[in-house]
């Protein structure tokens, strides 16, 4: 992508010439740029921290199963418990099976279903003289239901789902994170072409005062050797062709360093004899919006300085509104209800629930109050209050930055467009004027320091015109910038569902092996020592 600019080379100069349009920089920087890429990246790890909280309502499945081996002597209470089936110890042989689900609901409440299946096998009731003898196996059967519902600390689905909403609003900042990079990036690509556009035109203006001056230096010297002329005309001409001649290697680093930079907005590294890119869009006096109350509205709706600052105060108030209620004493009310059966086998058991002869439920409230207050919950209410505190006046913040901004950037743009047909009109008039003083000083009735002295007032003008253009458009870009609308203008703006898109795409691309990233790395760090010893 890199090239040499043309205007900025000498002849001889091994330097190619790749044309870079508008267009193309911008296609460039928007898939090669690491800043552009952190941020995609970013959003894309944030969108999933979000699906990852949407997770706490998964039901799940809970299994588990427990094998009881039990050998001990009863003591004169557990002895006296028994009766007639009383025996000097107590063995049981018992496995526990338990299956169920469990739910998260949005009122904060976790419920759970479940089936218990106990298998029981015991000494009691054994014969005398025969106490280590197990009677045989007892199914007992449970099927039911428990519900615990927080009823002050974390209940409503506000409290229940503020994880949710706050990785929601963590996702939506990280996705304006990614438009304000992207926009800020495109916003200094488009500024530096400009730059490389006015550089190229002083290196062209530059070309052209460097002929006259020459020219003027070999007319000179001619009519020196015929008498026409002083060794002073001569010395004046020779010391205007060396001062332009200098500036030119000014403007030619100048450009060089302007290419630089464009290709690093791009990630490109030149290397020896590369090239570096040469803007051929020109710019171009642009309309405005005319209403002022226009740029605010658009500023408000897109500007994602904004939009971040205020999910903020969002993200803030759902902060407030959650630890106020983890300032409440945790009551919970807790209830079940569920069925019982037993028989000689799980078949038999089951079928004694089925009629719901043996029913069993429970219901009672639980609470928990911290003695001092509850000093933890307090404190962190407190510092989310101070936190929504600055995330108001950070929202005020850049209120303040958007009607200046606008107001600066609108103004930039209107006198800066103003000044261009001022200084073409300077332009026109020095451009004549330096052909009349030529056509004098051809007849020897002018000197040559004066038609000099023109010829740079008319590089000057010339510089302003361009400058003033090159300026116009980056009032324009900063106009943009803060109305949130230079993306869209473009045609490039970005919604959640193509920035998950763009994600997946560079993920999918990216999908290398580690040995042949480390090759390319080996490859540009070799090319741009060489490039660094040939230079030195």
């Amino acid at each position: 992508m890199c090239a040499g600019l043309a205007a900025a080379a000498e002849p001889g100069d091994p330097r190619a010439l790749t044309p870079l349009t508008l267009h193309d920089l911008r296609q460039s920087v928007i898939a090669h740029n690491e800043a552009i890429l952190m941020r995609l990246l970013e959003a894309g790890a944030s969108r999933k921290l979000e699906d990852a909280e949407r997770g706490i309502f998964e039901p799940a499945v809970v299994a588990s199963i427990d094998h009881i081996d039990t050998d001990r002597p009863n003591n004169r209470q557990q002895l006296a418990s028994l009766g007639y089936y009383a025996t000097p110890f107590f063995l049981e042989r018992n496995t526990l099976y338990n299956a169920g689900l469990e739910f998260l609901l949005p009122s904060g409440a976790r419920l759970r279903t479940g089936y218990t299946l106990r298998e029981l096998n015991n000494n009691i009731g054994a014969p005398t003289g025969d106490e280590g003898k197990l009677m045989g196996e007892q199914y007992e059967t449970f099927v039911g239901l428990s519900l615990a519902q927080p009823l002050l600390r974390g209940f409503g689905a506000g409290i229940t789902m503020a994880k949710i909403r706050l990785a929601a609003l963590a996702s939506e900042i990280a996705f304006q994170e990614y438009r304000r990079q992207l926009m800020l990036t495109i916003a200094n690509a488009e500024s530096g072409y400009w730059s490389l556009y006015l550089m190229q035109e002083q290196d062209r203006f530059l070309r052209e005062s460097i002929a006259v001056a020459a020219k003027i230096l070999e007319d000179n010297r001619a009519r020196l050797d015929v008498g026409k002329s002083s060794e002073l005309e001569v010395l004046q001409a020779q010391a205007g062709l060396s001062v332009r001649q200098a500036r030119w290697n000014e403007a030619k680093q100048k450009a060089y360093e302007g290419g630089i930079l464009l290709c690093t907005l791009y990630s490109s590294v030149p290397s020896e004899g590369g090239a570096l890119p040469e803007a051929v869009d020109s710019p171009e006096v642009r309309p405005r919006p005319a209403s002022m109350a226009e740029h605010y509205n658009f500023a408000f709706e897109l500007n994602p300085d904004y939009l971040i600052r205020r999910r903020q105060v969002e993200q803030e108030d759902l902060r407030v509104a959650y630890t106020k209620n983890q300032r409440r004493p945790q009551l919970d009310l807790k209830a079940s209800y569920g069925l019982n059966g037993l028989g000689s086998s799980a078949g038999n058991s089951i079928d004694d629930m089925g009629d719901g002869s043996y029913p069993a439920w429970s219901v009672g409230i639980e609470m928990r109050i911290p003695l001092a207050g509850a000093i933890a919950e307090r404190n962190q209410h407190r510092a989310a209050q101070m936190s929504k505190m600055r995330a108001l006046e950070g929202l005020k913040e850049i209120e303040t930055q958007i009607f200046n901004g606008l107001d600066a950037a609108e103004q930039k743009a209107r006198l800066y467009q103003d000044s261009i047909g001022r200084y073409q009109s300077v332009v026109d008039f020095h451009e004549k004027l330096l052909r009349a003083q030529t056509d004098r000083l051809a007849v020897g009735t002018l000197d040559s320091r004066t038609v000099l002295e023109t010829e740079e007032r008319l590089f000057e003008a010339k510089v302003a015109v361009v400058e003033s253009l090159v300026m116009h458009r980056k009032g324009l870009l900063e106009l943009e910038l803060v109305r949130g609308t230079l993306l869209q203008e473009r045609n490039i703006e970005v919604s959640r569902d193509m920035l998950k898109n763009r994600t997946e795409e560079y993920i999918r691309r990216a999908s290398i092996p580690i040995e042949a990233i480390e090759a390319i790395q080996r490859e540009a760090k070799n090319e741009l020592e060489q490039g660094t010893r040939s230079g030195s």
